[in-house]
């Protein structure tokens, strides 16, 4: 589907690029305001997974359990970039005075809806972590199993917070918030934290949540924690 979605928006970006005649400067730059957008959008996309869920990987290396996490793609809202765009056609060749500034309203709303990620903890990029009985290394830090506080999934939008691990217990305490009212992005906006001497590390983020408890889980496991009996 990311391949698809590539191609279509590739084909917008280039017919801003290549056909789209405008006839002032300010037109001008709405045009290739708009071929950027749309093509950097299209290469992200056909760079991204094939697949628009999240997915982990993991690997045993001795006593290290290292966790590969590829992130969800992010929803895209139709309406608001379909709209923008077609908007920002009609701007490129109207030839109508100061209409080219209302064009480059419509390329900005563009680069919020396509290219900014909003749903926190830099969820685009895949993460890469690994642990052992002693502790979680992520990004060249080692983070020791007892200053480790808890390790809990989190979601911005729906404001939930799931405790998997309570150093005051010693144990998962299996606590779910309600998470009501989920928005497409809310769905694929889970990431894992663990907070360790007094502060918040992202392990993984842009998750799903089945994926992000899955990862929770595999976690909690290679810390040799206790688990409560179902």
């Amino acid at each position: 589907m990311n391949r698809v979605i590539a191609v279509i928006y590739g084909i917008a970006g280039l017919w801003f690029l290549l056909l789209a005649s405008p006839r002032s400067l300010g037109e001008a730059a709405v045009k290739y305001a708009f071929a950027a957008i749309l093509l950097l959008f299209a290469y992200r996309r056909f760079r991204a997974s094939s697949k628009n869920a999240a997915e982990y990987v993991k690997q045993e290396d001795g006593a290290w359990l290292q966790l590969t996490v590829v992130p969800a793609a992010p929803p895209i809202l139709w309406f608001p970039a379909v709209l923008s765009i077609v908007l920002g056609a009609g701007v490129v060749g109207s030839g109508m005075a100061y209409l080219w500034v209302v064009g480059l309203i419509f390329a900005l709303l563009t680069w919020l809806v396509l290219l900014q990620d909003h749903r926190g903890g830099n969820p685009t990029a895949p993460r890469r972590f690994r642990v052992n009985p002693e502790g979680i290394e992520t990004d060249g830090t080692f983070l020791r199993k007892d200053d480790i506080h808890n390790l809990r999934i989190r979601n911005k939008f729906a404001g939930g917070v799931e405790i998997v691990y309570d150093a005051n217990q010693g144990i998962p305490t299996g606590v779910t918030m309600g998470l009501a009212g989920r928005r497409a992005l809310a769905e694929v906006a889970y990431r894992v934290e663990v907070e360790a001497a007094g502060k918040a590390y992202v392990l993984a983020a842009g998750l799903d949540e089945v994926t992000a408890r899955g990862v929770a889980t595999e976690i909690g496991k290679a810390l040799n924690l206790t688990m409560p009996k179902s």
